[in-house]
């Protein structure tokens, strides 16, 4: 019950990045603490075991060392907000010379090279975080994204369930719809059209997320209706306009191929 509730809370710290788009470097997707802590607390906790072996290694370096550290990994989560995802991997590189054993690197790192359509490069950083902690949430997040934009529809179901049921607090509902549109795109792609419905039969235009015009939108491109989904998308985009929460939706929609298939048809 203890590690449900703490990977509730990773989910819960990784909202803003994975669902509301680039808005706090607070919400980047990593997971564990970012910087290592001082020599002296590290010679105080020697015992504990718990303690990661990267937060070690960082805490073994030269107070100069673990300050540039420092410096290229927020340099790495502020080029990541702004959407500079080349100059996120350079700086990741650089920390990389400090350790090569932190998680926070590889999925930062693997979040980049997903918004770039990089994906067996963004497997490779995920498959090192889940080889140390096959539950770790955001990693898990990105997997579940990764997995539709390489169209692995039934793995990313899978994927996005699990998620869903680590999901423990009513201030994460809007993870919640985010992860639920990624299960419908999935579901339509693999023509479980009546599942599709019934996912979000419960939902009206009053839900405070875009899911209910994200999910019309859908149903209307496999409709063949272009233009009304389209409208849709533009009342979504009306109406959520600065909340942050629309480009999830937007990049799900995006890599999961349903509006490449439906402009071939």
């Amino acid at each position: 019950m203890r590690k449900i509730a703490y990977q509730s809370y990773l989910l819960a710290a990784s909202v803003g990045i994975f669902v509301f788009g680039f808005n706090a470097q607070a919400d980047l997707p990593t997971g564990s603490l970012p910087t290592a802590p001082t020599q002296r607390e590290s010679e105080e906790e020697t015992e504990d075991e718990t303690i990661p072996e990267w937060v070690r290694e960082l805490s073994n370096l030269s107070p100069e060392s673990r300050s540039a550290y420092t410096e290229a990994f927020q340099a790495a989560k502020r080029a990541y907000a702004a959407g500079r995802m080349v100059e996120c991997e350079g700086h990741l590189n650089t920390c990389e010379m400090y350790t090569t054993s932190n998680p926070n690197v590889w999925n930062l790192r693997a979040s980049a090279l997903i918004s770039q359509a990089r994906y067996e490069e963004a497997q490779q950083n995920l498959n090192k975080v889940l080889s140390n902690d096959s539950q770790d949430s955001v990693a898990r997040l990105s997997l579940s994204l990764l997995q539709l934009g390489m169209h692995r529809y039934e793995e990313c179901i899978a994927t996005t369930d699990e998620l869903l049921d680590m999901i423990r607090y009513k201030e994460m509902d809007q993870l919640t719809y985010s992860l639920t549109f990624r299960k419908l795109l999935c579901l339509v792609m693999l023509e479980r059209l009546d599942e599709a419905r019934a996912l979000v039969a419960d939902y009206s235009p009053m839900l405070d997320a875009p899911l209910y015009y994200y999910s019309q939108a859908v149903f209307l491109y496999v409709e063949g209706d272009r233009k009304a989904a389209l409208r849709e998308l533009s009342a979504a985009d009306s109406i959520f306009r600065g909340t942050g929460y629309l480009s999830g939706y937007r990049q799900a929609l995006n890599v999961s191929g349903l509006t490449d298939r439906n402009a071939q048809e």
